[in-house]
C-alpha cells in the first residue's frame, strides 16, 4: 500500500508539471466516461435493477399471440384466462389488468387521471402493502357490485391533501360515485409510476348468446374482451416451463383469438360454426423483460455509440501520452541509469494513466449525474422506469471499474513504448530530435495506427448519424394523407358514458343503449361545432372518433361484400377499422378524394347508409375495381341495411407517420353512427383556422361547455404538435447520435492535429534543413498534408468496411432508406475528409513559419 501511495503521489506531481496536456486529457476522458456512465445509469435502471416488488423475478407476463413468430403484444381474454386460472399449476396467482384514463371530478374541474382496472388478486400477486384501509375483494369485481377505488399514495397526497379519513369517502370517477376502500403504501406503483387510482376489473363471461337481430332473425353473438395478464411463478418453475404448460392448456380448449383484438381491446364476431381459427401461441415473459423489450434495440445502439466515443477519446489520450513521452525520454533514461528497472518504470507510467483516468471519471460522474436528472425530460415518450435512472452503488462501481480499465487501455501502449529505450544513446543525444526522414508510418507507427483507428471509428458514427438523419428527413417529407397546418384538436369526453372495457354489454339491446348515448353526445357536439364554424377565423370544424397520428378508432368489424359468396374460413374474412366522422372532418383535414364524393349533412339518420373508404380498403377488400357504388355489410348487423361506398380517399397514417402499412378503413357519417358497431366514450374536435390555431382554444372550450356543461375537454394541441410528438423518438435518435458523431469527428480531427503537431515539433530541425536547402513553403505544406491524408485514406477505407458491416443494427430505426444508403456512404466520408484535411493543414501551415536558422542551431 505504501508503494502504491508513493506511485500515486509521483503520478500527480508528473501530471501537474504539464497542466495543458493534463487538462486536455481530462476533458476528453470526462466526455467519454461521463457519456458511458450516464448510459449505464439508464441501462441499469431499465434492464438491470429489479422491479420494486418482492421476488420480482417470479412475476411474468402471460398471454397469447397469433403464431410463434408474431410480434404483437401478448394478451389474454375472457375466453382463455379462466382455463389458465383453473388448470395451470405453474402459477401461484394470476391477475388481469387494463391501463386506462379515468375522469375525476375535482373541486374546480374534471380532469383525467392515469389509472388501471385490475383483478383483486393483483395486489397480493405484487406483494403490495397498504398505507390505509384495504384492497379489493373478489365480490367487488363482479357485475352490479358497489363501485370502489384504491388510491395511490401520491394521489392521496396531491389530490386529497393526505386526508386521514379518506377511507369510506366518496369520489366521482367517470361520472359515478366510488367508495375509497384503501390507500397504497408510499413507493408502490403499477403499471406505471403515474397511475393514481385502481378500480376492480369486471371480466364478463365469454359464452355465446342468442340475440334478436334488426330483421327479427336470431344471431349468435359473443363478446370477447382482451387484457393484460400477470402471473407469479411457483418456486422452482421457469418461464419456459410455464409457457409449455400454458400452451398445452390453450391448445386443448377452443380458444378463438379474434382478429384485431390486441389493437382494439374488444371485438364482436358472428359464430359461423367453423373451428378454423388462427394459430395462437402462448407467451410467458418475465415482466421486467417485457416492459423494456421495445427499448432494448435503442439502448444497444446508443450504448455502442457511447463506447465508440469513449474508444476515440482513449485513442486520443494515448496519442497525447506517446507524444508526451518524447519530452520525458531523457528523464526516464536517468531513472533507469539510477537503477529503476523496466518493470518499475512501466508501473509508474501505468499509475499516471490510471490516476489521469480516475480524474476524468470523477468529472464524468458529476456530469452524468446532471444528465440523468434531466434525461426524462429530454427523452420523448413514456419510457418504463426511465425516471428511476440515477447514481447509485452500481453506477459508482461501474464508474470506478470503467475508469481503471480505460486508464489501462490508453496507458498500456505508451507505457510499453517509453519503458523500453536504448539507455546510452538516449543519455548521449540530449535532444528529442529524430532522424530518418519525414515518414509518419515509419517513425511513429503506433501513433499513426491510433490516428487511423480514430478516423475509422469516427466514420462509423458519422455514417450511423447520417442514416438516422436521412430517415428523419424522410419522416418530415412523407405523404401523410392530410394537411396539419393551422389545425387545433381536442378530445371531448362524454361524462355520461357507461362504456368500460371491463364491463362490456352482453346483449344487442345493451349495445343499442350505449350506441344511442354515443350518438346523442355526438349530436350535442355537432351543435358546438356549428357555433364554432360561425365564428370569424374558423375555416372548417369537424368531429371524429380518432385522429392521426396515433389515435385510431375504437371500432373494427368484419366486412361482407354484397353480391359475393360468404367467406367460409373466419381467418380469411376481411376486417376494417370504422372511423365515425362528421362531414366537416374531411374539410378540416383536407383529405384527398380519389374517386366519388364525400358525404354531406344530408347523409344523416333516416337516409340511405353511405360510407367513404380509403385506398387500402378499395384495393384489399373491394378488389380495387370500381369501388364507388359497391355495397357492404359489417359487424353483428351484417344482415341489416347495406352501406353504399360513395367515395375513396387517400390513405391516412394513424400509427405514427412511419406507418408503411395502412389498414382498410371506413368513414361513417356521425348521423348514422347508431347503425355502426362503434363504442366511443368521447369525440375529437378538429378546427382549421385562417390564423394561429391556438387562438381558437378559448372559443372551442366555450362552445363545448355551452353544448354540454359537464363534458371534459382534454389533450388540446395543434396537429403540428401531434406530428412533432409522433417523430419525437426518431428526432431524438438522430440528434443524439448526431451529437456524438460530431464529437467523434472533433476528437478524430484533434488527434490528427496533435499527431502532426508533435511530429513537426520532433522534425523541426529536418524541416529547417529542407527550407535552408531551398524547399518552398508549398512543398512543406504538401509534405505534411500528404502524410495526414494517407492516414485519413486508410482510416476512411477501414471505417467504410466497418460501417457497412455494423449499419444493420440501425435497421429498426430507419424509415424509407436502406442501411446501405449510397448517398450517406458517399457524403459521410467527404465530410470526414474535409474536416481531417483542415486538421492536417493547420500544423502544416505552422511548419512553414519555422525559421531555418533557429532550427539549425545546436540545442
Amino acid at each position: 500500500m505504501e508503494v502504491l501511495l508513493r506511485d500515486i503521489r509521483q503520478a500527480v506531481r508528473a501530471l501537474g508539471k504539464q497542466p495543458g496536456l493534463t487538462l486536455t486529457a481530462l476533458t476528453m476522458l470526462a466526455l467519454g466516461i461521463g457519456a458511458n456512465v450516464a448510459m449505464f445509469g439508464i441501462v441499469n435502471a431499465m434492464l438491470l435493477r429489479p422491479l420494486p416488488y418482492p421476488d420480482p423475478e417470479a412475476i411474468v407476463r402471460i398471454g397469447e399471440v397469433l403464431g410463434p413468430q408474431s410480434r404483437s403484444s401478448p394478451y389474454l381474454s375472457n375466453k382463455t384466462m379462466p382455463r389458465i386460472e383453473e388448470e395451470a399449476e405453474s402459477f401461484e396467482q394470476v391477475a388481469a389488468y387494463l391501463p386506462r384514463g379515468t375522469r375525476w371530478r375535482g373541486p374546480e374541474r374534471t380532469i383525467t387521471l392515469s389509472s388501471a382496472q385490475i383483478s383483486p388478486s393483483l395486489f397480493p400477486l405484487l406483494r403490495a402493502r397498504l398505507h390505509l384501509g384495504r384492497f379489493f375483494t373478489e365480490d367487488e369485481a363482479r357485475t352490479g357490485a358497489n363501485r370502489v377505488v384504491v388510491l395511490s399514495h401520491g394521489a392521496w397526497t396531491r389530490r386529497f391533501g393526505s386526508d386521514p379519513n379518506i377511507v369510506s369517502g366518496v369520489v366521482n370517477l367517470d361520472g359515478a360515485p366510488h367508495t375509497v376502500v384503501g390507500v397504497a403504501a408510499e413507493g408502490f406503483y403499477f403499471p406505471t409510476p403515474d397511475a393514481e387510482v385502481w378500480t376492480p376489473f369486471v371480466i364478463p363471461p365469454s359464452e355465446f348468446s342468442v340475440q334478436t337481430g334488426p330483421g327479427g332473425e336470431d344471431l349468435r353473438v359473443a363478446t370477447t374482451v382482451s387484457f393484460n395478464a400477470l402471473g407469479r411463478l411457483r418456486p422452482g418453475v421457469s418461464p419456459q416451463q410455464a409457457a409449455t404448460e400454458t400452451r398445452t392448456i390453450l391448445q386443448q380448449g377452443r380458444n378463438v383469438l379474434i382478429r384485431g383484438f390486441a389493437a382494439r381491446g374488444l371485438s364482436r364476431q358472428l359464430d359461423s360454426g367453423a373451428d378454423d381459427t388462427p394459430e395462437t401461441d402462448a407467451v410467458v415473459i418475465p415482466l421486467q423483460e417485457e416492459l423494456t423489450a421495445q427499448y432494448r434495440p435503442a439502448l444497444f445502439a446508443l450504448t455502442v455509440a457511447m463506447a465508440l466515443v469513449l474508444l476515440i477519446a482513449c485513442i486520443n489520450v494515448a496519442g497525447l501520452l506517446l507524444a508526451r513521452g518524447i519530452t520525458r525520454q531523457r528523464a526516464l533514461a536517468v531513472c533507469a541509469a539510477l537503477g529503476a528497472g523496466r518493470g518499475r518504470i512501466l508501473r509508474q507510467l501505468l499509475t499516471e494513466s490510471v490516476v489521469l483516468s480516475l480524474g476524468g471519471g470523477a468529472i464524468g460522474l458529476a456530469a452524468a449525474a446532471v444528465v440523468l436528472r434531466t434525461v426524462p425530460a429530454l427523452v420523448p415518450g413514456d419510457i418504463a422506469r426511465l425516471d428511476e435512472a440515477g447514481i447509485d452503488g452500481m453506477v459508482l462501481a461501474f464508474t470506478l471499474g470503467l475508469s481503471v480499465l480505460v486508464g489501462l487501455i490508453f496507458g498500456t501502449a505508451p507505457a510499453l513504448q517509453w519503458s523500453r529505450f536504448p539507455l546510452l544513446r538516449t543519455l548521449n543525444e540530449g535532444s528529442a530530435q529524430s532522424t530518418g526522414g519525414f515518414r509518419l508510418l515509419r517513425s511513429s507507427r503506433t501513433r499513426a495506427a491510433l490516428a487511423t483507428a480514430q478516423v475509422a471509428l469516427a466514420l462509423v458514427l458519422l455514417i450511423g448519424a447520417g442514416l438516422l438523419l436521412r430517415s428523419f428527413v424522410g419522416l418530415l417529407t412523407v405523404d401523410r394523407g392530410y394537411h396539419p397546418a393551422n389545425v387545433i384538436t381536442a378530445r371531448v369526453e362524454n361524462p355520461d358514458a357507461r362504456f368500460e372495457l371491463g364491463a362490456m354489454p352482453t346483449t344487442l339491446e345493451a349495445m343499442d343503449q350505449i350506441v344511442s348515448g354515443d350518438r346523442w353526445f355526438a349530436e350535442t357536439l355537432i351543435d358546438a361545432t356549428d357555433r364554432l364554424a360561425g365564428l370569424p377565423g374558423m375555416e372548417a370544424v369537424g368531429l371524429s372518433t380518432g385522429l392521426p397520428p396515433g389515435s385510431r378508432d375504437v371500432g373494427a368489424a368484419s366486412v361482407h361484400i354484397e353480391g359475393r359468396p360468404p367467406v367460409s374460413n373466419p381467418a380469411e374474412m376481411p376486417f376494417a377499422s370504422i372511423h365515425v366522422a362528421s362531414p366537416g372532418y374531411f374539410d378540416v383535414m383536407r383529405l384527398r378524394l380519389r374517386s366519388g364524393r364525400f358525404y354531406t349533412e344530408r347523409d344523416g339518420a333516416g337516409s340511405p347508409h353511405v360510407i367513404v373508404v380509403n385506398e387500402t380498403f378499395a384495393r384489399e377488400v373491394l378488389g380495387g375495381e370500381s369501388p364507388v357504388g359497391q355495397r357492404v355489410r359489417f359487424g353483428a348487423r351484417a344482415p341489416g341495411e347495406p352501406w353504399e361506398v360513395i367515395g375513396v380517399v387517400a390513405d391516412i397514417r394513424y400509427e405514427g407517420i412511419a406507418d408503411t402499412s395502412p389498414q382498410p378503413e371506413m368513414f361513417v357519417p356521425t348521423g348514422q353512427m347508431e347503425d355502426a358497431p362503434v363504442f366511443s366514450s368521447g369525440q375529437f374536435i378538429a378546427v382549421r383556422t385562417t390564423g394561429d390555431p391556438l387562438a381558437a382554444v378559448p372559443f372551442l372550450r366555450e362552445a363545448v361547455t355551452e353544448a354540454h356543461p359537464r363534458a371534459t375537454v382534454d389533450n388540446v394541441m395543434t396537429m403540428d404538435a401531434r406530428l412533432s410528438a409522433a417523430i419525437a423518438q426518431p428526432r431524438f435518435y438522430a440528434g443524439f447520435v448526431g451529437f456524438f458523431a460530431a464529437l467523434a469527428l472533433f476528437l478524430a480531427a484533434f488527434g490528427l492535429y496533435g499527431l502532426l503537431s508533435y511530429t513537426i515539433a520532433q522534425r523541426r530541425r529536418e524541416i529547417g534543413v529542407r527550407m535552408a536547402l531551398g524547399a518552398q513553403r508549398g512543398n512543406i505544406v504538401t509534405l505534411v498534408v500528404r502524410q495526414g491524408a494517407l492516414l485519413v485514406a486508410v482510416g476512411a477505407v477501414a471505417g467504410l468496411v466497418a460501417a457497412a458491416a455494423s449499419s444493420r443494427v440501425l435497421a429498426s430505426f430507419l424509415y424509407g432508406i436502406a442501411t446501405d444508403d449510397g448517398l450517406t456512404f458517399a457524403a459521410a466520408p467527404l465530410v470526414l475528409v474535409a474536416v481531417a484535411l483542415v486538421a492536417c493543414w493547420l500544423p502544416a501551415r505552422r511548419a512553414t513559419r519555422i525559421d531555418p536558422m533557429q532550427a539549425l542551431r545546436v540545442d
